[in-house]
């Protein structure tokens, strides 16, 4: 196959192709991966495990690298061989891969050398993975090289300047077996005037699948370019090369890995060969994750306390975790995890506590004892001392609901806000202290009220009445007010209750409207002056807007003009 420079005079000995000087180019543009598992010259971005160190020693031969056709078909081959040693190494910390990679040219033959040995430019190499492809789907890595001018052949197989490259690497596993990458970059090279071609910095790519027939064994295949940016259109200027490569395993150790391949030129640009052969040996341990170091742990300092019921500590008190005993205020040294305790002390319940107790550091455990309960009865009587049946009694601030008069509970020691009420009953609040192993017997007595609280409204067994055409009470309704103000003050989960006033049909609307809002806005005040919070009331008028009875005679007017009470939002 040949490998054409269209109209490129590059020949040592030809002065007019060349202008009697060897060009100072590096035609050699394979250089084979440092550290892939799967592919020979793309490169991958799976990092190894941190501190892991690995050689790889890699013979290839490459025909026809750089060959020159004049418009006349002279055939020049600037270099017509080259056998090359590459000596190769990476050490990884982190995230972080460095390597180098040492060309040695055995041998170049061609009309540019004379069957030279020497050093090619030495490769610095380094790459950060900043997303690891076994823990995301896919691979990113970030990767440099610095290539320096340190050939010693005189042949265009090294450049006169340092040069450099700097890319990125993507990859994927497609199933257990498969990896697909790709490496995507641009290159700083010497520039060098070559008749028709300018050879300057380029744009690299590189595509490379690898497939794993077995644990010990696999193949691969790699396609790889170089763009000269300003030759994107001369095919001089952007070699395209193919390789298929495989690997395999050597040992029960599996530390040493032979390496192969054989490619061709897929176009005629600089450094697209006719033929490649590469074979490499590898010093590659399994990338197996170090063993993480065994970190020892202190136990944990845990103070274990003995408070009593107001949560202050109780000097001396003993407490028992398992088969160890203490006293309050004890330090003792405690190993993660959960760990149960106990005390007691007379005169106080006894108590008992699990906690979780972190890794290391300082930790502080409370053990309450509470005292021990009093018992407190609420019963009921009417004004004729006979037991009132629907009354309940209630302490919100425990939680205690709906206990039936006459019934006992016991209770923690303390001072407590009882509310009983019953059906047609004035509720009653009474403020009751229950002492420790005490029972306290409180009987109330209940008077018939004018209005029963629901969970909707404030029912009344009588009417607010007012003084004609005005938003005056008549004092008969001053009772009945009373009744709705104690209700109030008792339920204080009622935080807001409507006061909705009503007319009949007679007279202009607009005055009944403003007449039923007054009369509305004269209820607030009355109970605000009984002890209810202004906030929890609102004072609507509907006017004749929302008649009970439609019918346009003087019972259905008499049941029209009303005050309703609505609850509007509750607590609980």
């Amino acid at each position: 196959m040949l490998f054409l420079l269209s109209s490129l005079a590059l020949a040592q000995d030809d002065a007019d192709a060349t202008g009697g000087s060897v060009p100072e180019i590096n035609g050699q543009l394979f250089r084979p991966s440092i550290d892939s598992t799967a592919t020979l010259w793309t490169d991958e971005s799976l990092k190894a495990p941190n501190k892991y160190t690995m050689g790889r020693f890699a013979l290839h031969y490459v025909n026809d690298p750089v060959v020159y056709i004049d418009d006349d078909g002279e055939r020049t081959e600037l270099v017509s061989g080259v056998w090359q040693l590459s000596l190769m190494g990476a050490h990884t910390r982190g995230p972080l891969r460095v390597g180098l990679d040492l060309p040695v040219y055995l041998r170049s033959t061609g009309d540019a050398t004379g069957g030279e040995t020497g050093l090619g430019d030495l490769g610095v190499d380094a790459r950060v993975t900043a997303v690891d492809r076994t823990e995301k789907p896919i691979g990113l890595a970030v990767a440099g090289r610095l290539t320096l001018p340190t050939s010693t052949v005189a042949a265009p197989l090294g450049g006169a300047k340092t040069g450099w490259e700097l890319g990125v690497i993507a990859d994927t596993e497609l199933g257990d077996k498969n990896l697909l990458a790709f490496n995507l970059g641009t290159k700083g090279v010497p520039d060098q005037s070559l008749e028709n071609v300018e050879w300057q910095d380029q744009l690299f790519a590189r595509v490379g699948f690898g497939h794993e027939i077995n644990d010990a064994t696999g193949v691969s295949v790699d396609v790889a370019s170089h763009f000269t940016y300003g030759e994107m259109t001369n095919p001089a200027g952007r070699p395209i090369e193919g390789l298929l490569g495989g690997w395999k395993r050597l040992g029960d150790e599996n530390s040493w890995t032979l390496r192969g391949g054989v490619g061709t030129g897929l176009n005629s640009g600089i450094g697209a060969p006719r033929f490649r052969m590469v074979a490499a040996i590898a010093y590659e341990p399994e990338r197996e994750a170090a063993p993480e170091p065994v970190v020892v742990i202190p136990p944990a300092q845990v103070t274990v306390l003995v408070v009593g019921p107001d949560g202050s500590e109780i000097d001396g008190a003993s407490w028992s975790r398992g088969d160890a005993t203490g006293t309050s205020g004890d330090v003792v040294e405690l190993a993660a995890g959960t760990h149960a305790f106990a005390a007691s002390r007379e005169g106080l319940l006894d108590g008992s506590v699990s906690v979780d107790v972190g890794e290391t550091g300082e930790q502080i455990v409370r053990i309450q004892l509470d005292a021990i309960p009093g018992q407190l009865m609420v019963s009921a009587v009417d004004n004729e001392d006979n037991a009132v049946p629907t009354a309940v009694w209630k302490i919100k601030s425990l939680g205690l609901e709906n206990q039936p008069a006459g019934t006992s509970k016991d209770l923690p020691p303390g001072e407590y806000r009882v509310l009983v009420s019953a059906p047609g009953y004035k509720p009653i609040v009474r403020q009751v202290v229950v002492t420790s192993e005490t029972k306290e017997v409180v009987q109330l007595l209940m008077e018939p009220s004018k209005a029963d609280v629901t969970a909707e409204r404030i029912d009344l067994r009588d009417s607010v009445y007012f003084e004609t055409n005005k938003d005056v009470i008549k004092a008969e309704s001053f009772g009945l007010l009373d009744d709705v103000a104690a209700i109030m003050k008792a339920h204080d989960e009622l935080t807001l209750v409507r006061i909705e006033g009503h007319t009949d049909s007679r007279g202009n609307d607009a005055f009944n409207k403003d007449l039923s809002q007054r009369r509305a806005d004269a209820v607030k005040t009355a109970l605000v002056e009984r002890g209810v919070e202004a906030e929890r009331l609102e004072a609507v008028g509907w006017g004749e807007e929302k008649p009970l009875d439609p019918a346009e005679n003087g019972a259905a007017w008499t049941k029209n003009r009303r005050v309703d009470f609505y609850v509007a939002e509750r607590s609980d």
